[in-house]
């Protein structure tokens, strides 16, 4: 009798078993479905997220152009130029033009989307009005009972819900990534640049370049080739040379800006690579042929990274010419060198070049660069620069680049360059002697403005 009502009883659950999976196989194919349309969706939306990134990295690029065109129409600078020469239509026409084409790429992105998103969200709907269908009809027959059409709605709505956030949020993580993935490249980017550990000296004897060759990176032309020379403390070097023969290039590689492709600087037999770089720097001042209109204070222009000392910006202002504008009251040293704020001001093209000469001398290096320091000077505060730098200031060396051939008399050497090689190191008055190219060079502009 017992194992009649326990047999009975296996029938019942087993009934009761059938029946609720009956009535929740719908639920279930509908999820199934629901799973089906999910696949194709993620992948699609990564795929588009993938587009997407590829088009703002490619739109960075265009802001840059944007920014400079922009730059081209406000800054004060340029004014002058894009007003005398009409270029302010072809500016505007050049950044109207990329800003659409900009436009047009987001735009397509978005299309996209908005695409993709429609399709699923169409398929998604259809899915859920078959199952929808399904339950209503087994409700009107009998073979389902509301609360099962209410249960169906409640979760066939909160898993659809929840499963469009995951796509969403999944794909959006994925585009995280993609710029995850750029910033780590960039924090493992390493150079080659060597900082070494050595103090630079109080005092050393001589300065020398051997074999020196050196291209810029990702260039393939060579700017100098197999320069050699030597240099004593306190000497006064003159570079000159045409326009493209590695002067400018020659001080960078001084100042340790770059390293040599090939050969080596040495200070007293120290590879240059071997001094601590802000050790080096300390002990090095420059003024450089396209130097700084820093949009501070004339104190904060002249002082740059040192302590304020008042009496020597004032020694080193009038030192470069700039007397007059301190004795007329015209200059305070907490006025502001740019019209971009209030009761800023600005100052001529010698005026500034000036204060690049006082900011040099308030550095007070023991190893000076002055690179086309007198180009936007008269012929007086030019003939007074020389003087300054190069007749009067005994203990420094200095190595002077110059288009201006009337500098020469006032160094103890010449280095004339011809292509990126030495063609001559030596006294002036000797390469003028012995050096063919030197002689036409030096003649051609005596007879013109000498």
């Amino acid at each position: 009798m017992n194992h009649v009502k326990k047999l009975n009883q296996y029938f019942k659950e087993l009934a009761r078993t059938y029946n609720l999976f009956f009535k929740s196989a719908p639920l279930i194919a509908t999820l199934v479905l629901l799973l089906v349309v999910m696949v194709p969706q993620s992948i699609s939306y990564y795929r588009i997220q993938q587009q997407s990134f590829e088009t703002m990295v490619e739109r960075s690029k265009n802001a840059r152009y944007l920014h400079y065109y922009s730059s081209l129409l406000l800054d004060r600078r340029d004014a002058k130029e894009v007003r005398l020469f009409n270029m302010f239509p072809k500016i505007i026409k050049k950044y109207t033009t990329l800003f659409e084409q900009t436009k047009r790429d987001v735009n397509q992105i978005r299309k996209k989307q908005l695409a993709v998103s429609s399709a699923f969200v169409l398929l998604t709907v259809g899915v859920f009005g078959y199952g929808f269908y399904w339950f209503t009809n087994s409700v009107r027959t009998g073979a389902l009972e509301v609360g099962v059409l209410l249960m169906f709605v409640s979760v066939i709505g909160y898993i659809s819900t929840s499963m469009a956030r995951v796509v969403e949020d999944s794909s959006l993580l994925y585009d995280s990534l993609l710029w995850i993935e750029k910033y780590f490249n960039f924090l493992e980017y390493h150079d080659n640049f060597e900082n070494g550990k050595q103090e630079f000296p109080d005092e050393f004897k001589k300065i020398e370049v051997k074999d020196l060759s050196f291209t810029y990176p990702f260039s393939d032309d060579e700017v100098l080739h197999n320069v050699s020379f030597s240099v004593k403390n306190g000497e006064k070097i003159t570079i000159v040379g045409e326009n493209g023969s590695g002067k400018s290039t020659l001080v960078k590689l001084l100042m340790r800006f770059y390293d040599p492709t090939t050969g080596a600087i040495s200070i007293d037999d120290d590879n240059l690579k071997d001094f601590n770089i802000f050790d080096l720097h300390k002990n090095l001042s420059a003024t450089f042929q396209d130097f700084s209109h820093f949009k501070l204070t004339l104190k904060e222009n002249v002082i740059t990274g040192y302590s304020f000392n008042e009496e020597r910006v004032n020694n080193f202002l009038k030192a470069a010419g700039l007397e007059n504008l301190l004795a007329n009251d015209h200059l305070q040293l907490s006025m502001i060198l740019a019209k971009d704020f209030e009761n800023g001001t600005d100052l001529s093209g010698g005026q500034w070049q000036k204060i690049a000469l006082a900011r040099d001398l308030y550095a007070n290096g023991k190893i000076e660069f002055l690179d086309e320091p007198t180009a936007a000077l008269d012929a007086k505060s030019e003939a007074e620069i020389y003087k300054r730098f190069l007749r009067e200031n005994d203990q420094k060396t200095i190595f002077f680049v110059t288009h201006r051939l009337s500098a020469v008399k006032f160094a103890d050497k010449v280095l004339f360059l011809d292509s990126g090689k030495v063609s001559g190191f030596d006294t002036h008055a000797n390469l003028l002697n012995k050096n063919a190219k030197y002689q036409e060079m030096y003649n051609l502009q005596k007879n013109a403005y000498i």
